[in-house]
């Protein structure tokens, strides 16, 4: 009676078992393992360029690795500023209204006005004239108009180089002041070091622009107020130089050759704001050194040395770049070289608070310019520079500097600016040629000003030299990045329009650009597989070449499987089927297998069919062990199989209870009649007596004459009953018949 509930719950267990084995396969037909989900489609480059063979000026290079926005520029040999966007196309320009060149800096106002410096040129008053010189300020409406304009140039005063945009609609200004010589002198000048008739020192003025052409002059600050020397002791501002690093020392000047002792004494360049700090920086190139002063002062207070934020009135917070200047160190301890364009870091870039500038180099060993970044040593909480007496403002070295060598070496003008995505525009002003770089120094972006002062150059022109060495006729002072979402942009029309450069359009019909590396205007077909680069799936190969035709080349194909079975072809040890289905895990899928169900036992002639001997006659399906071939598995199938075995091994748990449940009545069960052996290895059992008597087994010869079919000489087979004899002893007999 037990025999046949295990045999049923066998029965049960075995078709659960192939009901898991099937939908495992079918789960893994259904999702090839490697093959890829995504759809093909065509990535389109936000920049790309690579003509340094075939063209002169404009985009020479550039890759995804750009920081999208628009780039604005005013070649300093024209009246014409530009904005461009990152692929070299011309969004929008501005005439100068009063016909001048830059001098030299411009920028983009947050109503989408321009505000440019003016080169007045020979109708500059007086007879002093500098590098840089400027006198005059315009703003420019998108539309061309000029809303507003200012000349601040007279004999004793000009603009020069730089101006700030403020927040407050404002704008800060450098601009040179007039001393006679006899003022130089009891100021405390060597009257040795005076090559000239008159010193021109700098100062600072804060801007407030009135009506369409007049403007306040809101907040000065001027270097005069702020000198010490130990020449003369008879004359003014007579000290202790070493004592006094927050004041400048009259008659230190670091340049050398004609322009040593001349009367552009400190030939200040750059300027810029701090907001948060109410801080201002300047660059004074022939000092070698960057300055950083309170603005928070009055202007009585900026004159003298007490009062503002910082409580030191107009005194320098902060210098770096040749403690020299105030006998801090020596030429070695020399940091900069001819430095322009220095500035604060903004907020939400890499680097946000330090400072950074473009450091020319002019009188480095070897000659080069490069970009630095260095941190000041600023107390948030005292808000000081941190000093130590008697030693040089740090920091001692950069946290990031760039350069290429010589190849980038500009004695003059140039710029720098972080930009959001933590690249670097640089400005190489004397060849008119910016560069974008990525942290680890890699140029992503190379343009050069195809505008000369005949106007835009032929595409493949060579660019005319400079009147400077080392200089070209399309300089440009720096630059400046703006993205799409500034606020002057956002309500502008930033179409593009073509090349400033003339050039020649070899498909003027199509729009080629991003897909026009070489820049001959056509789409390209970079992996010459007679598929252009913007419907190209797989750049650098073969398009045309899909052996598994899943619509992926095989060049960008991770899995190339023919059969689908979601095994690579170069793996696939059986073309052509699903090397997953292997039924008899021996290791070879069913599709190559010649006995996929196993192979079958030998028949034994023992007459016990537990041994398997001759005489017995069982069959039995053999597992081999083996290990199924190597797949990846993706985290889809792995937890989908998990999911059916735990619903396998619930299922079997429910058949299992059931059965004991609905089997009440024991008796005989059906044996397979190919699996003797399975039922001589069940033990004996004795069922419980409150279920049924058992029955009494009759004699041997009693039962010899009524049973069918007849029993052999030898009586019934060890191990059998007679019931079992009745249902399968024919079969028995004809089996080893069979056998005999």
């Amino acid at each position: 009676m037990y025999l046949r509930f295990r045999q049923d719950m066998g029965r049960k267990i075995k078709s659960l078992t192939l009901v898991f084995l099937m939908l495992t396969s079918v789960l893994l037909i259904s999702v090839p393992v490697d093959a890829t989900t995504e759809e093909n489609s065509v990535i389109e480059p936000k920049c790309n360029a690579n003509r340094n063979s075939t063209w002169s000026v404009g985009l020479i290079y550039c890759d995804d690795q750009v920081n999208t926005g628009y780039t604005l520029f005013s070649p300093m040999s024209s009246t014409i500023t530009y904005l461009i966007d990152i692929h070299g196309r011309e969004i929008h320009s501005w005439i100068s209204p009063g016909g001048h060149r830059p001098g030299l800096s411009s920028y983009l106002l947050e109503d989408g006005d321009l505000l440019r410096t003016a080169n007045l040129g020979q109708n500059a008053p007086g007879s002093f004239s500098g590098g840089g010189a400027a006198g005059k300020v315009e703003r420019i409406s998108w539309d061309g108009t000029l809303e507003w304009s200012w000349t601040y140039s007279t004999n004793q005063v000009r603009s020069h180089h730089d101006i700030e945009p403020l927040p407050n609609g404002n704008f800060l200004m450098i601009a040179w002041e007039s001393k006679t010589e006899a003022e130089a002198i009891q100021a405390g000048r060597d009257p040795n070091s005076l090559s000239q008739s008159s010193l021109w020192p700098d100062h600072i003025i804060e801007v407030q622009p009135v009506g369409s052409n007049q403007a306040n002059i809101v907040w000065e600050w001027h270097v005069w107020d702020h000198l010490i020397q130990d020449h003369d002791s008879s004359k003014e501002n007579y000290g202790v130089v070493a004592e006094h690093p927050e004041l400048l020392d009259i008659n230190f000047q670091d340049n050398s050759g004609p322009q040593s002792g001349r009367s552009d004494w400190m030939h200040c360049n750059g300027i810029d704001y701090n907001a948060a700090l109410d801080h201002i920086v300047f660059s004074c190139k022939n000092m070698n050194e960057i300055y950083i002063i309170d603005h928070s002062t009055t202007t009585i207070e900026a004159a003298g040395h007490t009062g503002g934020q910082s409580g030191k009135g107009g005194d320098f917070l902060y210098r770096w770049g040749n403690p020299e200047s105030y006998r801090a160190g020596n030429l070695y301890d020399q940091k900069l070289f001819g430095q322009h364009d220095i500035q604060w870091i903004e907020e939400d870039r890499v680097g946000a608070g330090q400072l950074i500038l473009f450091n020319n180099g002019v009188g480095r060993t070897p000659e080069y310019s490069s970009i630095d970044v260095f941190s000041p040593p600023f107390n948030p909480v005292s808000g000081e520079y941190t000093l130590e007496s008697g030693l040089a403002w740090g920091p001692t070295a950069t946290s990031w500097d760039w350069d290429i060598g010589g190849e980038m070496y500009g004695t003059s003008i140039s710029g720098v600016e972080r930009l959001p995505n933590g690249n670097t525009l640089v400005t190489f002003g004397p060849k008119g040629t910016f560069y974008e770089v990525n942290l680890d120094g890699e140029i992503v972006w190379e343009y050069v000003n195809p505008v000369v002062g005949s106007g835009p150059m032929n595409q493949g022109d060579t660019v005319p030299q400079g009147n400077q060495p080392e200089s070209s006729q399309n300089n440009v002072f720096k630059v400046r990045r703006y993205s799409s979402v500034f606020p002057g942009l956002v309500d502008k029309d930033l179409t593009p329009y073509d090349y400033i450069e003339s050039w020649t359009d070899a498909c003027n019909k199509e729009e080629s650009i991003p897909w026009d590396s070489d820049g001959d205007g056509c789409i390209d077909d970079s992996d010459g597989d007679g598929i252009y680069d913007n419907a190209d799936i797989c750049d650098g190969f073969d398009d045309t070449i899909d052996i598994d035709l899943d619509g992926i080349p095989d060049g960008c194909d991770q899995l190339i499987d023919s059969d689908e079975d979601g095994v690579s072809d170069s793996s696939d040890i059986c073309p052509g089927y699903d090397d997953t289905i292997d039924i008899d895990l021996d290791g070879i899928p069913d599709g190559c297998d010649s006995t996929p169900l196993g192979e079958n036992q030998d028949v034994g002639n023992n007459s016990s069919p537990s041994n398997n001997s001759d005489n017995g006659s069982s069959i039995v399906f053999e597992n081999e062990n083996s290990d199924s071939n190597d797949s990846k598995m993706t985290i889809a199938v792995i937890f989908s199989i998990i999911g059916l075995l735990l619903i396998f091994i619930s299922a079997s748990y429910f058949f299992l209870t059931n059965i004991r449940n609905q089997n009440q009545v024991w008796g005989p069960a059906p044996v397979d009649p190919f699996d003797y052996s399975k039922v001589h290895q069940i033990p004996d059992y004795d069922p419980p007596a409150q279920v049924l008597e058992p029955t009494p087994v009759q004699p041997a010869l009693e039962v010899r004459a009524t049973v069918s079919p007849p029993l052999p000489p030898t009586g019934l087979p060890e191990g059998w009953t007679l019931e079992q004899w009745e249902h399968y002893g024919q079969q028995y007999l004809d089996r080893t018949n069979s056998l005999n």
